[in-house]
């Protein structure tokens, strides 16, 4: 059994409290088709994590699209919205009940997702966990989104904890590297349809959110 001792927990959104990565990537698809652009799934896998406004500019210049960073956005949160509302929400396995636990156990948590702040409200509203989060940020404000550590320093700042006292819970490459140079430990959510045998130094790697236990200021699996 391992156990991680912290006095605050802050998560990442997509991928870690929502499954909304087959609506992002399917989204993403609609828009490249519409410019005669067909990649497979597994091209976005190295986007997660990052603000859509770097996705979307890194992608333009990747694959030559003739139309602006801020007009694939505009297209992207069309797309997105359409299929958000065919598919729904749905929640990692797991994740909102040990939200639910932390909270019960008195760690502070914080919310620090690329995703606009609308998107992460309505996530939030959804689940019935927003009033568990003393702190909510949104690297779509941020100057320096993630793989930089600025949205995790913030959170930890709103907190009022040390680094070595917190503790993020991510998924994504970009956000690892995040939490990493911000100082924090890491529990990472492995999903195996995405990255089925990756393997990170220094982290606490899990393939389920089903199996974490709490208790006051630990947590174990």
């Amino acid at each position: 059994m391992t156990v991680i001792k912290a006095k605050a927990v802050i998560f990442d959104m997509d991928g870690v409290i929502v499954d909304s990565e087959p609506n992002i990537m399917e989204a993403k698809q609609n828009v490249l088709h519409k410019y005669g652009v067909y990649k497979p799934l597994s091209y976005h896998f190295k986007f997660m994590g990052m603000s859509f406004r770097d996705i979307w500019a890194q992608t333009r210049q990747e694959l030559d699209l003739p139309a602006s960073t801020e007009q694939l956005m505009a297209e992207y949160f069309e797309e997105v919205a359409q299929v958000r509302a065919k598919n729904g929400l749905q929640s990692i396995a797991g994740t909102v009940e040990f939200i639910k636990a932390l909270a019960q156990n008195d760690f502070k948590l914080a919310l620090a997702s690329s995703s606009p702040l609308a998107d992460i409200e309505e996530v939030l509203t959804t689940f019935g966990i927003k009033e568990l989060f003393s702190a909510v940020i949104s690297g779509a404000e941020l100057a320096h989104p993630k793989p930089a550590p600025d949205i995790f320093l913030l959170a930890m700042e709103k907190l009022g904890v040390k680094a070595a006292e917190s503790l993020v819970v991510e998924d994504s490459v970009n956000g690892v590297k995040a939490g990493l140079a911000a100082g924090a430990q890491l529990l990472v959510f492995n999903d195996p349809r995405y990255n089925p045998n990756r393997q990170i130094e220094g982290v606490n790697l899990v393939t389920t959110m089903t199996n974490l236990k709490v208790g006051p200021e630990k947590i174990s699996y």
